[in-house]
């Protein structure tokens, strides 16, 4: 007769888990939790953190202490669709049915809205089940920033744009960007709240935002011929922002995709709770 002996109970960071057919999580990749490396401030990536904190210097810093949450976190609040790959064992770690280790920092958006933050940015370790190679391994680090904008405050974008188009058009080490995502493509539709005027001044502002950081990190950058740092927006599609963009810089001889944005859809704002929420509000990320 055959009896099937249950797994012990899975104990990380002082709270027990008990696995089931959804448990996948390693050993090995529970190791990595204390790492912290986005902490140390001597790492190649705390140094990013830190230099991508002093360029938004307005921003609130959010470390969440753990990168265990739970499936509601990580997918249910973004609105990932229950069919979506994220989701399945071979893409994510998982300690039981309900918990996962974040696939991304975007699982403590929502609590952050929530804690009534309006300009903020989170950073933390994150676990995704790929393969090793070159320019892959199952624990990275994100980093990732909204600012939300009220009607009141919209009208401070024109001036605020063209402060950061100046800013990158007079650096010593200018950027040369391709963005073919103008106008708005039928794949990468804006939200019906959003007029046509406001989203654009929140896309530039998103653009021009996120240049000017690209100029900040790779502001030492040209390449053997001399040449100015190539940047490239390409349309994208994500759970919870639209419109979304991913954007490649031209690094070692090839493309390299460094982050992916979006204007935060109302939807979330709104199930966020947030003190300061309004169907007017408009967030970027």
């Amino acid at each position: 007769m055959l009896v099937s002996a249950s797994r012990p109970p899975l104990v990380v960071e002082g709270k027990t888990y008990q696995p089931d057919a959804f448990t996948n999580v390693t050993p090995q990749i529970l190791s990595k939790l204390p790492l912290a490396l986005h902490l140390d401030p001597s790492h190649p990536i705390g140094i990013i953190r830190s230099l991508i904190e002093s360029h938004f210097s307005t921003f609130t810093p959010v470390r969440p202490p753990s990168a265990v949450v739970s499936v509601r976190q990580n997918f249910d609040e973004l609105g990932f669709p229950p069919e979506h790959p994220a989701r399945v064992k071979g893409d994510s770690y998982y300690l039981d049915r309900e918990t996962v280790l974040r696939t991304h920092t975007s699982a403590h958006e929502l609590e952050a809205f929530r804690s009534g933050l309006e300009q903020y940015l989170i950073s933390g370790d994150v676990y995704r089940r790929d393969e090793v190679d070159r320019s892959h391994y199952p624990v990275f680090h994100q980093m990732e920033g909204a600012s939300v904008w009220s009607p009141a405050d919209i009208s401070k974008l024109p001036a605020l744009n063209d402060a950061l188009r100046e800013k990158i058009a007079r650096s010593a080490s200018p950027l040369l960007v391709t963005d073919p995502t103008e106008p708005l493509a039928v794949e990468n539709p804006a939200q019906p709240e959003h007029d046509a005027e406001t989203l654009r001044l929140i896309t530039d502002n998103l653009k021009l935002s996120l240049n000017s950081l690209i100029l900040t990190l790779f502001r030492t950058h040209t390449d053997q011929a001399g040449e100015p740092l190539q940047v490239r927006w390409i349309n994208a599609t994500f759970p919870w922002t639209a419109p979304s963009y991913e954007v490649e810089v031209f690094w070692g001889g090839e493309w390299l995709e460094i982050l992916g944005c979006g204007v935060v859809k109302q939807d979330l704002l709104k199930r966020s709770g947030a003190s300061f929420y309004d169907p007017e509000l408009r967030a970027e990320l």
